[in-house]
């Protein structure tokens, strides 16, 4: 890589595991990681996840898929090589990804990639639950959860859930009320400047807990509420490709045939 003007820093932890002792001499902290021009993960989706929660965007990343479905991916490893080379001559597009914002109680708590995801704090139980979208009520009843995602985590959980396939050039939020007890209710796709609100009334027999991309970030109390809005924060994911055709050669093969075998 020095022949071609780059430099490499590699995450303190992965180097040193490693026995090259290029690499080990590569070691880098999470501060000269975010100086980086470029983030290359080598993994699945949730190395890619795990990446943008430890540095903080904004990230520019080209994603290595190492694991079985990689939909957040741009490359194979047999492909590392001349990914390199396009975008040290400009020849790819950018994919930018707004991050969610998440507040619970007023207070800032995280940002998502993907979605967020309101539960009861007793397993196999309902919760009592109110849903805004810019303060229009939505829902009032009883479900399992509420499920907040964005344009670009239409292809994770809140597919699983029965949601909708979205563009990638669409930009909206998906709200899913999972499994209410009001027959008739379906997934809201909304605009993507949206706040929802996701309120627990007083008299609900018990709170909730909420996740973020699938981590536990905290709990909201009866009569507490959790907030979710499209945040300045954003991702730039590198496409060698182009992205809108690559999507739904993916969706196929990720989400039809179960990714790599």
């Amino acid at each position: 890589m020095k022949a071609k003007g780059v430099e490499v820093l590699v995450d303190q932890e992965i180097a040193s595991s490693s026995t090259h002792p290029d690499v080990r001499r590569a070691a880098s902290s999470v501060e000269m990681l975010k100086s980086a021009d470029v983030i290359m993960t080598f993994g699945g989706d949730g190395t890619i996840l795990q990446a943008i929660k430890r540095l903080k965007p904004p990230l520019r990343i080209l994603g290595v898929n190492m694991g079985r479905m990689g939909f957040l991916c741009e490359v194979e490893p047999k492909e590392v090589s001349k990914a390199i080379d396009k975008v040290l001559s400009g020849e790819y597009q950018i994919q930018r990804a707004n991050l969610l914002s998440v507040k619970i109680d007023g207070a800032e708590k995280d940002l998502a990639l993907n979605d967020v995801l309101v539960l009861a704090s007793e397993q196999a139980k309902i919760l009592d639950l109110v849903v805004r979208s810019d303060g229009v009520e939505i829902f009032s009843n009883r479900a399992d959860g509420v499920l907040v995602s964005s344009t670009i985590g239409c292809t994770a959980y809140v597919l699983s859930l029965g949601g909708p396939l979205v563009d990638p050039y669409v930009e909206c939020m998906i709200t899913v009320i999972l499994n209410p007890l009001m027959l008739g209710v379906r997934p809201f796709i909304l605009p993507s400047s949206s706040e929802v609100e996701i309120l627990i009334p007083p008299q609900s027999l018990r709170g909730a807990v909420v996740f973020s991309d699938g981590m536990s970030i905290g709990k909201v109390d009866r009569g507490g509420a959790v907030k979710v809005s499209k945040s300045p924060s954003y991702v730039d994911f590198i496409r060698i490709r182009d992205y809108r055709d690559s999507f739904y050669k993916k969706f196929y093969e990720v989400r039809i045939r179960g990714g790599k075998k």
